[in-house]
């Protein structure tokens, strides 16, 4: 099984962190950002997909051409126009069931590992905080839309931006949506159109790390247990 990892970000809202280091790179304790989310990867992935844009030149010489032999190949995305952008770019080369990871979220082994074992899936967090948008599922719990504003009195379910999808996906054209001032092609509101025709099962994800901003970079060091490379995750 391959993964896809969606790495190609500026990490605008990390600066001055990545002014001059890309955020996939940015170290928690012993490890770069994206080791953590390699280290994370299931056993059954055999092959790493890694989208790569901003300063990818430091991604390239940190990884190699190999990650505890697994082969990576490397996809550029130039123009930062959405995960669905991204992930189109790969399109080539995937086959079969594939798993795609945002590049500056941090997940449980675990979790991957339920969420692969659904033919199509997406990783849900589930929080009464405040969120810009929660997913909707149907009667049978599958994802079935997303909605901006949920009140905030309800639960509410983030999308982790972890999946498992097939070619499926690509017959669907991309949606695009308004992000923080500037419309993306989004891999989750495509997601949407293709439930309308394939269940889409719903994972809730035990423990989930967005390191999207400064502060949430803080949270995810604070959440790594110290003094190991393998580097395991409490959960709480």
């Amino acid at each position: 099984m391959q993964a896809v990892i969606l790495a190609a970000g500026a990490g605008s809202r990390l600066r001055p962190l990545t002014l001059d280091t890309p955020k996939t790179l940015l170290p928690l304790h012993d490890l770069p950002l994206i080791e953590h989310i390699l280290n994370a990867l299931p056993d059954t992935i055999t092959e790493i997909i890694l989208v790569v844009g901003y300063k990818r030149v430091q991604v390239h010489r940190r990884l190699g051409s190999t990650w505890k032999g697994r082969p990576i190949q490397y996809v550029l995305q130039t123009k930062q126009a959405g995960t669905g952008d991204a992930l189109h770019r790969t399109k080539q080369y995937l086959h079969n069931r594939f798993l795609v990871l945002n590049g500056d979220d941090l997940y449980t082994k675990a979790d991957l590992e339920h969420l692969i074992a659904h033919p199509i899936a997406i990783l849900l967090h589930t929080t009464m905080a405040p969120v810009l948008s929660s997913a909707l599922l149907d009667k049978a719990g599958n994802f079935v839309g997303i909605e901006n504003h949920a009140p905030a009195h309800e639960e509410k379910r983030q999308v982790c931006g972890a999946y498992v999808l097939d070619e499926r996906f690509f017959h669907y054209p991309l949606v695009s949506v308004l992000v923080r001032g500037r419309q993306e092609l989004s891999v989750p509101h495509t997601l949407v159109e293709l439930s309308k025709d394939i269940p889409v099962h719903a994972e809730q994800a035990s423990w989930w790390q967005p390191v999207g901003t400064l502060a949430e970079l803080q949270e995810a060091r604070a959440h790594l247990s110290y003094g190991s490379c393998n580097v395991t995750f409490d959960g709480s």
